[in-house]
């Protein structure tokens, strides 16, 4: 969620025509991916996210 947020952030700064609007977006970033580095953190230390999800085996699957 938080990828796609900054997504759209970007998506904003391309489509809007005020250059203040265009600055304030491009200063929200970098907390947004602050506060994404902060999620992941504690999502380490708790051990809800050890590993990053993997794609499943397709030749495993396959052989199932």
């Amino acid at each position: 969620m938080i990828a796609a947020g900054i997504g759209n952030f970007g998506m904003a700064i391309a489509a809007s025509l005020r250059r203040d609007l265009g600055l304030k977006y491009a200063s929200l970033i970098p907390e947004i991916s602050l506060f994404a580095e902060d999620g992941a953190k504690i999502m380490i230390k708790h051990g809800w996210m050890e590993e990053p999800p993997q794609a499943e085996d397709r030749d495993q699957l396959i052989k199932s």
